[in-house]
């Protein structure tokens, strides 16, 4: 069989065997919604948090719930079902294709920064991380935002209750790669630790015992201290498919939930003209089209997401008068907060020389062009073993198994010798992260005759900070995203010291005479101002923006939803996604989220008990 026509076959066979279905009843169009039904609650946005609150709301039968996505349904998107074809979801029509504007910190660069536009999110779009994030970060959250349902102690529980541990695809044993005591057994979200048998597992293990001060090894850093070396947790079953939040959580919902494909929320609507009682919504499919209003008898619950949940407020006339006056749109509720304390990790691509084995089954090589062609990946294989028995180099994101969450030396430059703040908040949380993602193989066509260990180094605990604002009153134009990269100079030197930190790792021992030094950038640079253009030249997003519609405690001055997650100064509207998250944690941002999100599905059902 050719190998067009054998993928043709495989693809047939994929879609053939996508029959998981919604619980609840989907529609696509406004006017197919039935008209004797009353909705109590409607949320705006089908994302991570959406989908959870609308799944969890739902679980009283007595409630009618409409979810409102912009994007289409993860179903018809038969690649979010394999877990290493993330890349193939960017660029694509489930996703928002957002842009930053230039960054000054990035050499005037502008960035792309993905968002998933479908049901789930960015959790049907992500590369599927658990991470959870450090105790001291939620007890911090919870003092910042006024609620002690943050705290550490009090949100575990509901992650756990949310989670379903899962033996990982192929069967290989998990034993000593997480800590059973920290996560779920009998929840929704398939949690699981797959992983390749590959030398580059031991070498690195070994690594962090020889380097045990600054690599220590953690078993488990969803255990609340991600601090060390770890094995990869995801999002993925036991069949080797990804678990997002609508197969996981409106998969399971039934009649009382009614989903609206392929409808832009455009802004929330006071219930009486010049209140503040906001129980409407205003949706519509393009710009110059029909826009039409569906009441909530008991609440909106607006879930668009870091960009489009700050974008929704604006329009809706909450935020800054003077920003909302500029943009044409009359100001309802003052609030100069909406859009602001955007708070984004940063990222850097590096890659170290190295005989080690190159993990061959690169599969970046099909996407993203990080691996020679002399790869021996053989893609249709993967999509028939994967498919047949979930298995395989497709059945995990990539090749390599690890990360580590590295903290800084109190005494490192930054805070020594920079005078710098630690902008983390203890000894449990981190400043940077290694992703190890693949070992490419050599490309003679490039003079390279070594292999290549690559790796995503990130800024997790940025002190910079970006907003998000409308420049007109066209609510289906995206709004301005500017994430602030690397504008404040602690980031860049915490970035600066962390390429540091790496270079030490692949100096230990068990690296001498397989890791030669760095290819990106080159080993002679070495000096700050030589690592600083080079970071500045190099750096994006790591995607795991939060913040721009900030919790804060209630009457506080600041911040744009309360400890209920209530927008201030209205009734009838709350904000339930990564944008109250109030700044970014020592993690990914999908598990906090999840975390987030139970809490407010329990406030929420709470104030109609």
């Amino acid at each position: 069989m050719a190998a067009t026509s054998k993928f043709q076959w495989l693809l047939c066979c994929i879609l053939l065997s996508f029959q998981t279905s919604l619980g609840a009843v989907v529609f696509h169009n406004v006017d197919d919604l039935p008209q004797d039904t009353q909705y109590d609650f409607i949320v705006a946005g089908g994302g991570t948090g959406g989908s959870l609150v609308a799944t969890r709301l739902a679980e009283n039968p007595n409630w009618k719930v409409l979810v409102i996505e912009a994007g289409g349904s993860n179903e018809d998107f038969w690649q979010t079902r394999v877990p290493a074809f993330w890349p193939m979801l960017w660029k694509t029509p489930m996703d928002w294709n957002y842009t930053t504007v230039p960054q000054p910190g990035l050499n005037n660069r502008a960035v792309d920064y993905p968002r998933g536009k479908v049901l789930g999110g960015c959790s049907s779009h992500n590369a599927m991380i658990y991470t959870r994030g450090a105790k001291s970060e939620w007890d911090r959250y919870a003092e910042l935002g006024g609620n002690d349902g943050l705290k550490w102690d009090n949100v575990l529980p509901l992650l756990m209750k949310a989670e379903k541990w899962s033996q990982a695809p192929g069967g290989l044993s998990d034993a000593g790669h997480y800590d059973p005591a920290f996560h779920g057994t009998h929840g929704e979200l398939a949690v699981s630790a797959p992983y390749s048998e590959h030398p580059f597992n031991d070498m690195l293990m070994q690594s962090s015992q020889e380097l045990s001060d600054e690599f220590p090894f953690n078993q488990d850093w969803n255990d609340g201290t991600p601090v060390g070396t770890a094995w990869d947790e995801f999002t993925i079953d036991a069949h080797g498919q990804r678990s997002n939040a609508a197969t996981a959580f409106l998969s399971q919902t039934g009649n009382n939930v009614h989903v609206l494909l392929s409808t832009y929320v455009t802004r929330v609507v006071p219930a009486t003209s010049g209140g503040t009682d906001f129980r409407v919504v205003e949706v519509g499919t393009e710009a110059g089209g029909e826009l039409k209003q569906i009441v909530a008898h008991k609440e909106v619950i607006v879930s668009g997401g870091i960009f489009g949940t700050p974008q929704i407020l604006l329009h809706s006339g909450i935020g800054n008068g003077e920003e909302l006056e500029a943009a044409g749109v009359p100001t309802l509720v003052e609030n100069p907060s909406v859009g602001k304390n955007l708070s984004d990790q940063v990222t850097v691509f590096v890659s170290f020389s190295t005989s080690i084995d190159d993990t061959v089954y690169a599969l970046y090589s099909l996407f993203l062009s990080l691996t020679s062609r002399r790869s021996s990946f053989d893609q249709d294989s993967a999509f028939e073993q994967w498919n047949t028995t979930g298995t395989g180099p497709l059945a995990k994101p990539f090749p390599l198994n690890h990360m580590s969450f590295i903290r800084l030396p109190d005494d490192a430059p930054p805070f020594s010798e920079e005078g710098f703040p630690d902008p983390t908040t203890g000894e449990d949380a981190s400043h940077v992260e290694f992703t190890f993602f693949q070992i490419g193989a050599p490309d003679p066509d490039a003079g390279a005759a070594n292999a290549t260990i690559q790796i995503y180094l990130s800024n997790i605990h940025p002190i910079s900070r970006g907003s998000v604002t409308i420049s007109n009153s066209n609510p289906f134009e995206h709004a301005a995203v500017d994430p602030g990269i690397l504008s404040n100079p602690a980031d860049m030197s915490i970035l600066r010291e962390g390429f540091r930190s790496l270079r030490r790792l692949f100096a230990a021992p068990v690296f001498q005479g397989s890791v030669f030094g760095s290819v990106i950038p080159p080993e002679n640079v070495t000096s700050n101002e030589d690592l600083e253009d080079f970071l500045r030249s190099a750096t994006s997003s790591w995607l795991h923006g939060v913040g721009s519609a900030s919790m804060s405690p209630k009457g506080a001055k600041w911040g744009v939803v309360d400890p209920d997650f209530r927008v201030k100064g209205t009734t009838g509207l709350r904000v339930v996604d990564a944008s109250v998250i109030p700044f970014a944690p020592s993690a990914h941002t999908q598990a906090p989220t999840y975390g987030f999100a139970e809490l407010a599905s329990l406030l929420i059902a709470q104030a109609y008990a």
